[in-house]
């Protein structure tokens, strides 16, 4: 996915944490007009959604919804990506691979029965293309859809493709969407709830849930959950402790200090999964987007200075508790084979020394004595703005570290403390300077790549792109022009290779860890919790999160209700008072889990 968690990955408001225990006892419970044999999955995760709207949204959480209510042409599978058959029950390659003819499953249906044809993949392949939806325009923009019967729809690419025959695009039902798509699609709500997935949308409350019911319709059978509840937390300790007892069943993004603790647990399973996920400082590096940037940060020299005043490893031992890796580049994909190992000679090591004769020789200096230098022309100290996430339960951590080390180099810092939805208006408006966020990327390393376009900058509010460094180069959009078209694997991720190489050199970003993925799931409800890819990815916000659909009540276990009685409620209620009452600090969150970004 890449996804912000982010922004790891949105655009919702945060809210207090009283607020949001307030709300559980409203959005928890099984939904109005269920029975008492309703199955209910309750996942904890402190990143509310951005937007349903497919069209708009960026976010991990909003990803794993769309996973959930609109199916593919083609799906991955949950071992290892592999290509396997979705919507599209099968393909025939043409015109030498610039074309693949996909026939549906036959008796395909929307969730609300209307009928699901090929006019609907072409529908949205063709939309998407004219109106440069940015979820699906890395995959549309070159293809266009022909439907040949109501079963059968040829694709046909102007380019080499080497995505092809892949076809992971969601698929928006016509019947709804074309309305829509008569004026400006990113300001619908999303709120429809009509799909092709395993669930769809039923009801979200913004900042508190967001319930998922049962597609009947589903062209592999209704799933054996009947509704699934997304309960937002706006403390991560306080969602751990609703885990262990009992009033969720799954936890998403579960803090490194909580982490370890957990496996030990009764009917609890920790998961530490990897699927490319990454955490970052990024610098406004003033490129031809909007904003107001410090100067100094379109300074090569400057952004060396940076990287080497960071240290990774404090960052690594310190907040995240050694759970993960220490980043190095970008990463692009789940696969580890996209990314190119950078020598140790040419990587930006910790060196303050080296840092602060970089930035002496460039004439950086502190003329006035006050801790800080200034502009080689004396013009304007380099204080940076530094934009802090308030959803993360790592960003205070991360900025506090940071600041030291830049302090330690004679460069200063004003902290604004941001939700993720205020943070993405700043961060598109390019008023800003520094930020730490994170991403999770797709399998395919292309979207993730074109992310760092020049034409990914933004030059309207109205139309944000992706490009949030605020960097363009033209070797790197020649680069990225290649491997967008490359057919041979090998020649693609050396193409990859060097376009990451010069990102890195660039000092972009400075990727301080790739993330774990930490989950934890009881075991004494659902059995067929399934990991992607396997032994190494999480059990849900992965790819396509086939877990859903896989997952079993287990008799007797509680999967009944999710364990969300009455008597739960009231323990999730005199839980917050609890901890209120014990000094937990009222915080405001709404986006991220890790971040990731998705």
């Amino acid at each position: 996915m890449a996804r912000r968690d982010r922004r790891s990955a949105g655009l919702v408001l945060g809210c207090l944490f009283v607020t949001a225990v307030a709300g559980a006892a409203a959005s928890v419970p099984v939904a109005a007009g269920s029975d008492d044999d309703t199955v209910t999955l309750t996942v904890g995760l402190i990143q509310d959604l951005d937007t349903p709207n497919v069209t708009a949204g960026f976010l991990v959480s909003s990803y794993e919804l769309w996973n959930l209510q609109y199916a593919t042409l083609t799906d991955k599978a949950a071992a290892d990506f592999a290509i396997e058959p979705g919507l599209a029950e099968s393909w025939v390659e043409g015109d030498g691979g610039l074309s693949y003819t996909y026939t549906l499953r036959e008796g395909l249906q929307w969730s609300d029965g209307e009928p699901l044809t090929a006019g609907d993949v072409a529908f949205t392949i063709n939309t998407s293309r004219d109106q440069g939806w940015i979820n699906h325009s890395s995959i549309t923009a070159n293809l266009d859809a022909t439907v040949i019967d109501d079963r059968t729809v040829k694709i046909t690419s102007s380019v080499p493709d080497p995505k092809l025959p892949t076809m992971d695009v969601y698929i928006v039902p016509e019947h709804v969407w074309g309305p829509i798509a008569e004026g400006d699609v990113t300001t619908y709500d999303g709120l429809d709830g009509v799909g092709s997935g395993p669930f769809t949308l039923q009801e979200w409350k913004s900042g508190q849930s967001w319930t998922m019911v049962a597609n009947p319709n589903f062209h592999g059978g209704a799933p054996a959950i009947d509704e699934i509840v997304f309960r937002v937390f706006t403390n991560a300790d306080a969602m751990v402790a609703a885990l262990r007892q009992g009033e969720i069943d799954f936890a998403h993004s579960v803090p490194s200090s909580a982490f370890e603790g957990l496996g030990d647990e009764p009917d609890i399973e920790a998961v530490f999964g990897q699927q490319g996920g990454f955490t970052e400082l990024a610098m406004n590096g003033m490129a031809g987007g909007l904003g107001d940037g410090h100067p100094a940060l379109q300074d090569l020299t400057v952004r060396h200075a940076i990287h080497r005043a960071i240290d990774k490893q404090a960052l690594f031992d310190r907040v995240i508790l050694g759970l993960g890796e220490i980043g190095t580049t970008l990463s692009v994909s789940p696969d580890p084979a996209w990314q190119p190992e950078i020598p140790e000679s040419e990587q930006f090591t910790h060196d303050p020394v080296e840092a602060a004769r970089l930035l002496d020789e460039a004439g950086y200096l502190d003329t006035d004595g006050n801790g800080i230098r200034e502009m080689p022309d004396g013009s304007r100290e380099l204080v940076f703005r530094y934009a802090e996430r308030s959803e993360s339960d790592i960003a205070a951590p991360v900025r506090e570290l940071i600041g030291g080390f830049l302090e330690d180099i004679g460069i200063g810092i004003e902290v604004s403390v941001f939700d993720d939805s205020q943070l993405t208006e700043v961060v598109a408006s390019g008023e800003y300077d520094l930020f730490v966020w994170g991403w999770t990327p797709f399998v395919d390393p292309d979207p993730m790549l074109s992310y760092f376009t020049c034409a990914q900058l933004t030059t309207d509010v109205e139309a944000v792109g992706y490009n949030d460094a605020n960097w363009c180069s033209e070797e790197y959009d020649a680069l990225y022009a290649q491997q967008n078209q490359e057919l041979d694997r090998e020649r693609r991720i050396g193409i990859v290779h060097d376009m990451l190489r010069l990102f890195y050199a660039e000092s972009t970003y400075v990727v301080l860890f790739e993330d774990a993925d930490l989950q934890a799931y009881r075991t004494d409800r659902f059995t067929g919790w399934t990991r992607q890819p396997a032994e190494t990815g999480p059990v849900l916000f992965s790819n396509t999160s086939p877990t859903y659909r896989l997952l079993q009540p287990i008799e007797g276990g509680g999967g009944d209700d999710g364990g969300l009685g009455t008597g739960v409620l009231i323990a999730i209620i005199a839980g917050g008072v609890a901890i209120l009452a014990a000094g937990g600090a009222l915080v405001m969150r709404s986006r991220s889990s890790r971040d990731e970004r998705d």
